[in-house]
């Protein structure tokens, strides 16, 4: 047997040195919404320029939960000290009223506006409305007709379609496809807790590869603008 081990061991030594170094394999979590509308558009920079890594994206939902298990590093979105994870912000988000180009004057002010037109607004976040009243100088027992969305494309679509003045994270301005026709008609910009973050446990031992994709992204993000739609005017409440 002994006879038999030696050649093979040496086969095997030959067959390592030629077939050229190993790849570094890198898994990330990442929503689809950030990977089609941000991340793809910039993936081929970082492949060209890190051919040492083998990256792969898995948007199938649930990246807390899969880090440190299937997941070396994670891209989501993120509140404040409300996670169960370390992470590093990527885009804080910015929240303002956007509204269908040429339904609001606003000239009439943001208050006047409100008391006749419908606030539209995500129900999955509901602090944000509480945060941004506060900020814009509206008191909490403020009449307000809200109507409520389960979705960031449906609530854009909505304002699009002139149903009322919709509070949007700009990232739903980013992301959520074509956001033509709409105008930010106040020019208000208010800070929330809520960002595209990550966040890094890697499962394979592969921290190199881990770090240099951060670093990227971080690189990407800080150089990346923010949204774009006019302004009309900035009113003060």
């Amino acid at each position: 047997m002994a006879e038999i081990e030696q050649p093979f061991d040496q086969m095997m030594s030959v067959f390592e040195r030629h077939k050229g170094p190993r790849k570094m394999e890198l898994v990330v979590g990442v929503p689809t919404s950030f990977a089609t509308a941000w991340l793809i558009p910039r993936l081929d920079f970082f492949r060209k320029a890190n051919t040492d890594i083998e990256l792969r994206l898995d948007t199938s939902g649930s990246p807390v939960e899969k880090l440190g298990d299937s997941l070396d590093m994670i891209i989501f979105f993120a509140e404040e000290g409300a996670e169960k994870v370390s992470f590093q912000p990527l885009r804080p988000q910015g929240t303002f009223i956007v509204a269908q180009e040429g339904t609001v004057n606003p000239l009439n002010g943001l208050r006047q506006t409100l008391r006749r037109t419908p606030l539209l607004v995500h129900r999955q976040l509901p602090r944000i409305l509480d945060s941004w009243m506060a900020a814009v100088g509206l008191p909490a027992d403020f009449d307000l007709t809200i109507d409520r969305f389960d979705d960031g494309p449906l609530l854009v679509a909505a304002a699009q379609s002139g149903l009322g003045l919709a509070l949007v994270l700009e990232d739903m301005i980013n992301f959520y496809g074509n956001a033509s026709g709409l105008v930010r008609p106040f020019g208000e910009y208010v800070r929330t807790p809520f960002s595209y973050a990550i966040a890094a446990k890697p499962v394979s031992g592969n921290s190199r590869a881990v770090q240099r994709f951060g670093a990227w992204i971080a690189e990407e993000t800080r150089k990346d603008g923010g949204t774009t739609l006019p302004e009309k005017l900035l009113e003060t409440p």
